[in-house]
């Protein structure tokens, strides 16, 4: 592989662990699997990723900023990006690693099996100053050659990552409306006579602060961004809670401008709304619906409860068969958008 694509490689990111800059070039590691190799590298940091560190505090609203080695299996990647020339490298942890920063053991590699797949953090270890530059010594065993590179992060919470997806994702209310609204779908999500949408999120069961979906979702309820990154920090294998669609990372979700203009709109108390074929909404106890088949909303205000017409107890056989049919009432279904849609 040519310097210029070696450039090129970007590594998947780590749940909220997302890589910012390379501090060097992408490197290979020679395959050794029977006995240890050894590869040195040296990197300097710029004024500015030294800023980076020395101002990075623990705040919720803000990520924190760090160093990081990302390793990934060569010939893996390799054959990937010949079935995909986007491909990022995975990553990978090689049968026995050890890391050394400027004459110091990274501890954390003594549990390996904790290790396995993630980012090995470097942070501590490096010495914040563009006087000297930094050393690292990598000593491993592994069956396959290796890729890495050594990297500027940024550790994101829940918060600061919803806050990044809103700017860098956001759905305007006009696209929404075109998407959900604009055309007649098969989808069971659109409804002919509307349907309601809830304003709690189904994983907290609180009032929804960002609204967020992924891009492969074909439904309009939402979830709280907040709360699904933290329910799925540090994990893989994430999933809408709405329809369980797989979603690969934080850049497959967006902000539903729609969404969030209905919860501006609306107060802290309201937990639904009756959105309209058309795209209009209205608060679920104002909704009064036409219509009145299984499956779709039929016609009254949603929120009042039908009482039973009294049961005649007489003997009168007669008088109970003419009276049968007028004590049947017709059953009224809706469709709650917080349930899966096959």
């Amino acid at each position: 592989m040519s310097p210029e694509d070696l450039e090129k490689i970007v590594f998947n990111d780590y749940g909220l662990l997302v890589p910012t800059a390379n501090l060097i070039m992408p490197f290979i590691c020679a395959e050794s699997p029977l006995r240890l190799h050894s590869k040195t590298i040296t990197a300097k940091l710029s004024e500015d990723q030294l800023d980076l560190l020395r101002s990075s505090v623990d705040d919720p609203e803000k990520g924190k900023y760090g160093v990081h080695l990302f390793i990934s299996n060569y010939a893996s990647f390799c054959i990937e990006r010949r079935l995909n020339q986007n491909a990022c490298a995975r990553l990978y942890m090689p049968q026995q690693l050890q890391i050394k920063v400027n004459g110091a053991y990274e501890s954390s590699l003594l549990q390996p099996t904790e290790m396995r797949g993630r980012p090995i953090d470097l942070t501590q270890l490096f010495q914040v100053t563009s006087e000297v530059a930094n050393r690292v010594d990598i000593n491993y065993i592994s069956n396959a050659p290796l890729l890495a590179v050594l990297t500027l992060t940024i550790q994101h919470t829940p918060q600061s990552m919803a806050g990044k997806i809103r700017k860098t994702n956001l759905e305007t209310i006009d696209k929404v409306r075109q998407q959900f609204f604009g055309k007649q779908s098969d989808d069971d999500d659109v409804i002919a006579e509307g349907a309601l949408v809830n304003l709690k999120c189904p994983l907290g069961l609180c009032r929804i602060k960002v609204p967020c979906r992924s891009k492969q979702c074909q439904h309009s309820q939402c979830f709280d961004c907040a709360t699904f990154l933290q329910f799925y920090n540090m994990t893989t294998g994430w999933k809408c809670p709405v329809c369980s669609v797989g979603i690969k990372s934080w850049n497959e979700l967006i902000v539903d401008g729609y969404f969030e203009d209905i919860l501006l709109k609306t107060s802290e108390n309201d937990e639904q709304v009756f959105v309209e074929p058309n795209g209009d909404w209205k608060l679920k106890q104002d909704a009064t619906i036409m219509g009145g088949t299984v499956g779709k909303i039929s016609g009254r205000p949603l929120d009042v409860d039908e009482e039973e017409d009294p049961i005649d107890l007489s003997d009168s056989s007669d008088a109970g068969n003419q009276n049968s049919g007028r004590h049947k009432r017709r059953r009224t279904d809706f469709v709650d958008l917080t349930m899966d849609s096959d």
